[in-house]
């Protein structure tokens, strides 16, 4: 199966609650484990994840770093501004090593929202976002 949140598959990054430009969000789109997206500190931070079509989800991965808790929405419809909640979970810190995340979820999505409520320092990132699954109508 494909991962949708790729910039080669026509992700963007339409919002972030932080930007520094060492440490742009379309990191997390890149494909790469070493590159990231940092917050600037205080919580909650998030951004929203634009898929190029609307999309049946099967799988969201997260790769973070210092991320204590987190909480994925998502939204089927172009400029709406209504989320649904798909998960919310606590991540156990693992001090200077990636956070590694794996959700099965069923969801159609256009759009997700990756809010980080929480972290275990003053600063937390987000190394890359895999969202899995196939096409609306597929």
């Amino acid at each position: 199966m494909k991962d949708y949140a790729r910039e080669e598959n026509g992700a963007k990054i339409i919002m972030a609650t932080s930007v520094d430009d060492r440490f742009p969000p379309e990191h997390m789109l890149d494909g790469k484990d070493s590159s990231f997206w940092m917050t600037t500190g205080m919580f909650p931070q998030e951004f929203v994840l634009a898929l190029e079509n609307p999309t049946n989800v099967s799988k969201i991965t997260t790769l973070s770093m210092n991320v204590k808790k987190l909480a994925v929405e998502k939204s089927e419809k172009e400029n709406s501004g209504s989320f649904e909640k798909v998960f919310e979970v606590e991540l156990a810190s693992r001090g200077d090593r990636l956070q590694t995340e794996v959700h099965q979820v069923s969801i159609r999505a256009k759009y997700l929202k990756f809010t980080l409520l929480s972290g275990h320092c003053e600063n937390a990132a987000v190394n890359r976002i895999s969202v899995v699954g196939e096409p609306v109508g597929s």
